[in-house]
């Protein structure tokens, strides 16, 4: 039976000081962007797919090569309830503990966690949370204990305000950690033995809000939490102006646009250590650039060059570019594996990877879904959906195109 939190998030209670808790475990289980709606494992990728009318968990098998709903009866439609991979409310999905965690929105009642078996089984609800409060940040655990910020609503003095906590998802408690600034934005990044590795963004000056000066002038600074003291610390500060930022698994990475180079950080109990500078990237220095993922020691970047077209006169577009850059000898290649559709180009771009192989989106697919309307009709309509092979790490970064079409 789930425990339910259903007082005002202000009256969390705090963690009281005990014995140094040592987490051999800790890790981030999810980007530090926030709930997904994909996860991976070794034997296969599961995909939560929105797109319906309920939300429905897919699977990928690696070893057969298929995309299945997560149900095993198969006289089910698995379009209600009563399939296994039906999960009303969910938005997002992680691995965790030889499980499943499936976070739920809130129609009625309360957010929620659940977890289910691998097989879409044994689903039990673990947590039920503040509805008033917001909990659209990234999550890290170990064992059965999860880590991640909320903006926690006061009724007192009607505003969210953020915090560091922790859900205990045995005893189905939470608990605050930490109060943080509420003049910034936080963000959970990483972690490093017994720490929590947290980022904050301030605007420093009086800009217009949403303007491109305001954007240049957000001050970023990186801060360890020591999970066993309770004591958070200031690490390292930049300005946005300077550089482009991501963290993936144990590294921060920065890209300096004044040296076309990416800067590849390491996480430590001990701090932040710098390992390497890359080779510089071939583009302008007015280009844009979008981290993508870290796959096979290599991360995964697009960059967006502006160019003068004859047929749109002054008008700039942009021709897009994709590299990877190793991150245990700095070197760049360029990647050049694409998909067409709709009479538009875009790159094939890994998702996730197991034993040297990776699952890709190699192309889109219209694909007509059925729901019903505000009247009781049953309507069609088409939507797209990824088309996912899987390839070989050396194939994909020697551009080689040799795929297994996800069927």
């Amino acid at each position: 039976m789930a425990s339910t939190v259903n007082n005002s998030s202000e009256t969390y209670p705090e963690v009281e000081p005990t014995e140094p808790i040592l987490y051999h475990d800790l890790k981030m289980l999810t980007s530090s962007m926030g709930i997904g709606t994909t996860c991976n494992t070794k034997t296969g990728f599961y995909e939560l797919d929105l797109s319906g009318a309920l939300p429905t968990l897919f699977y990928i098998d690696y070893a057969t090569h298929q995309k299945l709903p997560l149900c095993s009866r198969p006289e089910c439609q698995h379009n209600d309830e009563t399939c296994n991979a039906v999960i009303p409310n969910a938005i997002g999905v992680v691995n965790f503990q030889q499980h499943l965690l499936v976070f739920c929105s809130a129609i009625e009642g309360n957010p929620s966690i659940l977890q289910i078996g691998y097989d879409g089984n044994d689903r039990v609800t673990l947590v039920e949370l503040n509805s008033a409060d917001r909990y659209d940040c990234a999550f890290a655990g170990d064992q059965n204990v999860l880590f991640t910020i909320v903006e926690a609503y006061s009724s007192e003095l009607n505003v969210q305000t953020p915090q560091l906590i922790q859900i205990d998802l045995a005893q189905g408690s939470i608990q605050k950690l930490t109060q943080l600034d509420s003049s910034k934005s936080w963000f959970l990044v990483g972690t490093a033995d017994n720490t929590l590795i947290l980022k904050s963004i301030e605007v420093t000056q009086n800009k217009n809000p949403g303007s491109h000066e305001a954007y240049l002038s957000q001050k970023h600074e990186l801060f360890f939490y020591d999970l066993q003291l309770q004591e958070m610390t200031p690490q390292r500060s930049w300005m946005q102006e300077e550089v482009v930022d991501a963290s993936y698994g144990d590294y921060l990475f920065f890209y300096i646009p004044s040296k076309g180079t990416f800067e590849v950080n390491r996480f430590d109990g001990a701090g932040l250590t710098t390992v390497l500078q890359s080779q510089p990237i071939p583009i302008p220095d007015s280009s844009s650039l979008y981290f993508l993922g870290l796959y096979d020691d290599r991360l995964v970047v697009q960059v967006g060059e502006k160019i003068e077209s004859e047929s749109s006169g002054s008008a700039a577009n942009v021709k897009w570019r994709q590299f990877a850059v190793d991150i245990s000898d700095g070197s760049v290649i360029e990647l050049h594996l694409s998909y067409t559709y709709a009479g538009v180009t875009d790159f094939v771009v890994p998702v996730a990877e197991s034993d040297g192989v990776l699952l890709v989106k190699c192309g889109v697919q219209e694909k007509m879904m059925t729901a019903e309307g505000p009247d009781g009709t049953i309507q069609q309509y088409p939507t797209v959906v990824p088309v996912y092979a899987t390839i070989s790490s050396t194939n994909y970064f020697s551009n080689n195109a040799q795929y297994t079409k996800i069927q």
